[in-house]
């Protein structure tokens, strides 16, 4: 049997709450706004929480966006670095060469 009678209401088992006869109507109303408070709180919970994973996943694609930022900027530089490194050898080989051609010995004409 699915509930019980009492006084000719049906009561369901389990959701009488261990009450055993109808609540009073101000009883049932506190009830039904405290439910309704406890309901909209985790309404409003549950909205913080998606807001708050929004701006996490924003501060991810940020911290992303950045990394690849700094990865682009030291490549450029290693670049920069290699160019600058390159240009200097030869500098130097070029000034060796002239050291050796200043150092051989002219053939008179």
């Amino acid at each position: 049997m699915a509930g019980s009678v009492n006084d000719g209401a049906l009561v369901e088992k389990g959701c009488d709450m261990g009450r055993t006869e109808n609540p009073a109507s101000q009883e049932f109303h506190n009830f039904a706004n405290v439910t309704n408070a406890v309901i909209w709180q985790g309404v409003a919970a549950v909205t913080r929480l998606r807001i708050s994973i929004a701006k996490g996943r924003r501060l991810c694609e940020q911290t992303r966006e950045l990394t690849l930022q700094a990865q682009d900027a030291r490549t450029h530089s290693h670049a920069l670095a290699v160019r600058a490194a390159y240009s200097v050898e030869r500098a130097h080989l070029a000034a060796e060469w002239v050291a050796c051609v200043a150092a051989r010995p002219r053939l008179r004409a």
